[in-house]
């Protein structure tokens, strides 16, 4: 159950991320061309890059700890169940920052709704938003690894015991 509702977040995340993406293109080429041959500066067009910019990378970020692509090392070469339990132990460590992600990011995202943008004149918050969101999206994605991982070792458990 917890897949299926990680491959629609998933989806929804690389769907926005993309979305936003080709966003901030379209704007960065749009000021540069407006500013070089109409010479009409484009003052929002920074504030909407820089907001598709930070979401993209958060909402990537949120992906790519689904597919475990941070940085890992294995600590003992061929020792599949040494490694899980370092695994094991690295999702717990990643659940702490999880947590500061969401309870403070969260906290960070209502101080914005004080602070506005200068040129769109529109709550910081909705800029700072993508701190929780991630942290929310990555939370689920932590949990279902998490799973996965304590599987696997159990089950390389009942080998070893039904081996000997």
């Amino acid at each position: 159950m917890l897949e299926k509702i990680n491959n629609l977040v998933e989806k929804v995340c690389l769907t926005v991320g993309f979305l936003l993406l080709s966003l901030f293109i379209v704007v960065v080429l749009a000021k540069v061309v407006v500013r070089n041959y109409l010479h009409i500066p484009m003052m929002w067009a920074d504030e909407v890059a820089v907001i598709c910019f930070i979401w993209t990378v958060f909402l990537g970020a949120a992906v790519a700890v689904r597919h475990k692509m941070h940085y890992t090392v294995d600590l003992a070469p061929n020792k599949i169940k040494v490694n899980l339990s370092f695994d094991i132990l690295a999702h717990l460590i990643v659940l702490t920052l999880i947590y500061v992600m969401i309870v403070h990011g969260y906290s960070f995202m209502l101080m914005g709704f004080s602070r506005f943008s200068t040129a769109l004149t529109i709550p910081l918050a909705y800029t700072f938003a993508a701190i929780p969101v991630s942290g929310l999206f990555m939370l689920f994605f932590t949990v279902e690894q998490f799973v996965k991982d304590i599987k696997k070792l159990r089950s390389l458990t009942k080998k070893e015991v039904f081996e000997k």
